[in-house]
């Protein structure tokens, strides 16, 4: 079975707040099996919209990213995101064996 790969792309506008999220989306993560690969370091935009946070996390399959997205643990994480907050693209991907 092939992993998958959780990709968000995020333009934080209130660190204070996106803090709370990420406080608890992580470690979530962590909990559900995931590896996180990256989570807030350093980008350098190439082509497209500028953002200034970019989450990778290797999941073993598609099926574990969509039962952890539609989880009540990580809904509790996500109570603390709206537009006021950030700005965001979230997409899991199927990895290639």
């Amino acid at each position: 079975m092939p992993k998958a790969y959780w990709v968000g792309m995020v333009d934080v506008k209130n660190q204070d707040e996106y803090k709370k999220y990420a406080d608890l989306a992580g470690p979530a993560l962590l909990k559900a099996g995931a590896k996180i690969l990256s989570r807030g370091g350093k980008i350098k935009n190439l082509e497209g919209k500028m953002i200034n946070r970019l989450v990778i996390a290797e999941f073993p399959s598609l099926k574990d990213a969509k039962k952890f997205y539609n989880s009540d643990e990580y809904a509790g994480a996500l109570k603390y995101l709206n537009s006021e907050v950030c700005d965001r693209s979230l997409n899991i991907a199927e990895g290639v064996d």
